[in-house]
């Protein structure tokens, strides 16, 4: 096959960058079958033709300011599949009788969606839309506790009737989404009183998983929930960067589901 010319190189990276949003340099670089460094290059030259913004590991349209929340809805659309299959993750560390938590996030949410042939299962939440997800499922052996709370742009509630609630409870585990990580910054939000929430949800569980998949690697956020090492399980896709995976092995158990076919 021909090589690819430099501006056809570049419509590629436009082309991908318009459908999600953002894009990974690793990722751009093993799909157009070229070198790290050429992919970096492109990025440098639609920068200074304002098409995109450069940030650490790839580009967005815009600037990815740390304090951006994109709503729920926003966010649900993308990686699905992805999302899906960590959630398949989750659901197997789950049996009968256990009491968990999932925050708010819309791969707790795709979790949320699986769990309604668990019995005597008790669920607390501070998110209204697992909340209904679970009351619709109509499995009347579970009970779901939903904290109260003011509602942020990315349907969770926080602040201090949250935490009240939280600091009385005690559960198995703790399945939590996050905005972002890195082995630098840990676990990130762009919301102060989410990052506050999700630490009270760390503090009532015997053990921590966060579900991520690989776009939330080399992203940090305002607010930092929790270093990496804090938490006990990671719950990822097998596009994480190689590199990326061995320094998290070092410090978290690290859990992938299986390549795509």
């Amino acid at each position: 096959m021909a090589e690819m010319l430099p501006a056809q190189r570049q419509q590629q990276i436009v082309d991908r960058l318009n459908a999600n949003g953002q894009v990974r340099v690793n990722e751009l670089a093993a799909a157009l079958g070229v070198s790290d460094m050429t992919i970096r290059r492109d990025l440098t030259e639609l920068e200074a033709r304002g098409t995109l913004v450069k940030v650490h590991g790839g580009a967005t349209r815009e600037a990815a300011a740390t304090s951006l929340e994109p709503g729920f809805a926003a966010k649900l659309q993308r990686e699905a599949v992805e999302k899906f299959s960590i959630a398949g993750l989750a659901l197997s560390m789950i049996r009968p009788g256990m009491a968990i938590a999932l925050n708010s996030g819309t791969t707790t949410f795709a979790l949320a969606e699986r769990l309604s042939g668990i019995q005597d299962l008790t669920v607390v939440t501070n998110s209204p839309r697992i909340a209904d997800v679970l009351w619709q499922a109509d499995n009347s052996s579970q009970s779901v506790i939903l904290t109260g709370g003011v509602r942020t742009p990315s349907d969770a509630l926080v602040g201090p009737l949250a935490l009240a609630g939280l600091s009385q409870l005690h559960v198995d585990l703790c399945f939590m989404g996050v905005h972002g990580f890195t082995l630098e910054d840990g676990f990130t939000t762009p919301n102060m009183l989410e990052a506050q929430t999700n630490q009270a949800f760390m503090a009532c569980a015997a053990q921590v998983a966060v579900l991520a998949d690989h776009t939330k690697w080399g992203i940090t956020g305002l607010s930092q929930i929790a270093p990496v090492s804090a938490v006990d399980y990671l719950l990822s896709d097998a596009g994480l960067p190689a590199k990326a995976l061995a320094g998290l092995r070092r410090v978290i158990d690290v859990v992938q589901t299986a390549p795509a076919a």
